[in-house]
């Protein structure tokens, strides 16, 4: 049996064969190295205020709102590393192997986790991130890369539907671990998440092979690794025929990414949840907005698709965010004990659950309109969007918190979704059109969450 990579052009043998079990070894590796990579960026959530309010020093009040920013742009500048290096990774990978790749990957997680627990003060706390973000961006730009390799064609969109799973996972885990081994001490998650990743190494060393051998040609896909080059790309790309999807994905994720920006620092200055012992709190309210967004898309997005279509879909997904950000900070409004209920099983629910049915949606819309010797460019376009409004919104976010008011990312982002709203409807026809696919087809090319 060869664990090498397999005839694209063969469809994959029956789940008792040794080729299929071969194959799913290796995606669940893979899978794996993507949980700790995304816990790596998650586990942040519940502590990053913490880290910044220890870094300003004693003097500074607890609700001082340049806690909230700073925060925000560590989460920010993480992103940036990302948008920055992830297809320097992949073109590399396409020289060097992804196997080299996926360890100096893990290698350097364990070292920059370390870093950042071990940091007291706001410049190591910053380099550290800055270098986390430059090494874990190497994961998330190979994973899809070595999905395609080692899986034929019938099976992509499952191997990558697997990654998108494994992102979903680590957003899950990520927080619920800060928040609960932070409570004990602000450095152990960062530990334990450093030691995740010693152990993904030495799996990956040992047991996962090599799916791209070094001076294996082909044609590279995705957008130019040069930054400027990406960018011309990127604007080019707004304004074609498909530039309003390019837009709806990035304002999907700029509005999400304000209230992963500053979300911590809200219930820490204004609903009360200023004490250590609120931390493990912290990490569980964002383990539960994770998990909505994962049960929708692992299993409502898929029937409602073969019953609606996609375009419904972006429609209901982008007012419920905008609905949702809107009434956000109405909750103020209320007693502050009850604000943290109404917050969670009202307008956190819309958020999440409209986050949810839009990524994959809008994912799907954007494959279908390009043409099958574009689709690697168009989705690297896609994920690009995506991840500069990783960075854009966080830091946005926390500029405006801190300069305008607690409330104001979130009314914001409500803004944005809701001018969203009415870019899809004014081209509801297209949107109808590119949905108008067959179900199966639709159904096969839902990945669960971007992976970049």
């Amino acid at each position: 049996m060869r664990l090498g990579r397999p005839d694209p052009n063969k469809p994959v043998k029956p789940p008792s064969s040794p080729e299929y079990r071969a194959m799913h070894m290796k995606l669940g590796y893979l899978a794996i190295a993507v949980i700790i990579n995304v816990i790596g960026f998650s586990i942040l959530f519940p502590i990053a205020p913490y880290y910044v309010s220890r870094a300003l020093g004693t003097g500074v009040d607890i609700h001082d709102p340049r806690i909230a920013e700073l925060s925000a742009w560590l989460t920010a500048i993480y992103a940036v590393m990302q948008f920055l290096f992830a297809p320097i990774w992949g073109r590399l990978s396409d020289r060097i192997g992804r196997k080299p790749i996926l360890i100096g990957s893990l290698i350097g997680d364990a070292i920059f986790y370390t870093m950042f627990g071990l940091s007291h003060a706001l410049v190591p706390l910053f380099i550290a991130r800055v270098l986390a973000g430059v090494f874990s961006s190497a994961t998330l730009a190979v994973a899809q890369a070595y999905v395609a390799d080692v899986t034929p064609p019938d099976y992509r969109a499952q191997g990558l539907g697997m990654i998108g799973a494994s992102f979903g996972v680590g957003f899950i885990l990520g927080p619920a671990l800060g928040g609960g081994l932070g409570s004990i001490g602000l450095s152990i998650p960062l530990f334990v998440a450093a030691a995740l990743a010693l152990v993904n190494l030495a799996y990956i060393v040992k047991y996962l092979p090599e799916s791209r051998p070094a001076g294996t040609d082909a044609e590279p896909t995705g957008p130019p690794a040069g930054v400027g080059a990406r960018l011309g790309a990127m604007a080019g790309a707004v304004t074609g025929s498909m530039g309003y999807m390019y837009l709806l994905t990035f304002a999907v994720t700029f509005a999400f990414g304000n209230l992963e920006g500053t979300f911590t620092s809200y219930l820490m200055q204004q609903m009360g949840f200023s004490s250590k012992g609120s931390v493990a709190a912290q990490g569980w309210i964002f383990t539960y907005i994770g998990f909505i967004i994962v049960l929708v898309q692992g299993g409502a997005i898929r029937p409602m698709v073969k019953k609606y279509g996609e375009a419904p879909l972006v429609l209901f997904g982008i007012a419920s965010m905008a609905v949702g950000f809107l009434l956000f900070p109405l909750t103020k409004l209320a007693p502050l004990h009850a604000q943290l209920p109404i917050l969670m099983l009202g307008p956190m629910v819309l958020i999440s659950v409209g986050n949810g049915f839009n990524t994959p949606a809008l994912r799907a819309l954007i494959s279908r309109k390009a043409s099958s010797s574009t689709q690697g460019a168009t989705l690297g376009l896609s994920a690009s969007f995506d991840s500069l409004a990783r960075a854009v919104g966080p830091a946005t976010a926390g500029y405006i918190y801190d300069k305008i008011s607690p409330q104001a990312p979130y009314w914001c982002a409500g803004i944005v979704m809701g001018l969203s709203l009415l870019i899809a409807l004014s081209n509801l026809r297209d949107l109808k059109a590119a949905s108008a696919v067959s179900v199966q087809t639709a159904v096969e090319e839902m990945v669960i969450t971007p992976a970049e």
